[in-house]
């Protein structure tokens, strides 16, 4: 075949460094776009990008030539620097936890899970984002982890 041709979804979650400050709400939504612009720029179109306090979703469409560990080190990397250009004072010592989930997306509940993402403000008022990610982690089959690399650093 002389073209490549793919169409893998992945849904991407990572979380602030628990030491670090939390995501203020004004800024959340220019992080979110400025996620979503990244995402374009690394050729792997991003369907949303949406978070609260203390950590981000995204939904994107993972180019042919790169890898996924690529592309969240990169979006982490300049989500980090637009934070600290938007308030120095402020997030001077933020950063991201060094890991991440990144699960696989049927086209089929492409539109139900950019809804999950899209709701995340009234998710997490019922929910915490450690019990969101274990129920990540459980939906995509994922039983053995270590809890202290998620929650402590």
């Amino acid at each position: 075949m002389p073209q490549y041709l793919n169409q893998i979804l992945v849904h991407c979650v990572f979380h602030k460094h628990a030491k670090a400050v939390t995501i203020q709400a004004q800024d959340q939504l220019p992080l979110n776009q400025f996620v979503m612009q990244t995402c374009h720029f690394l050729h792997c179109p991003c369907l949303i990008a949406n978070g609260v306090a203390d950590h981000l979703h995204f939904l994107l469409v993972l180019a042919t030539n790169t890898s996924i560990a690529d592309v969240v080190k990169e979006v982490k990397r300049k989500a980090t620097l637009f934070l600290k250009e938007r308030n120095s004072s402020y997030y001077h010592s933020f950063c991201w936890q060094g890991g991440y989930g990144a699960f696989s997306v049927s086209i089929r509940h492409r539109d139900s899970v950019y809804q999950y993402i899209y709701q995340q403000q009234e998710h997490h008022k019922k929910i915490s984002a450690k019990d969101e990610f274990e129920s990540l982690l459980r939906n995509a089959g994922i039983t053995k982890y270590d809890e202290k690399f998620y929650w402590s650093t």
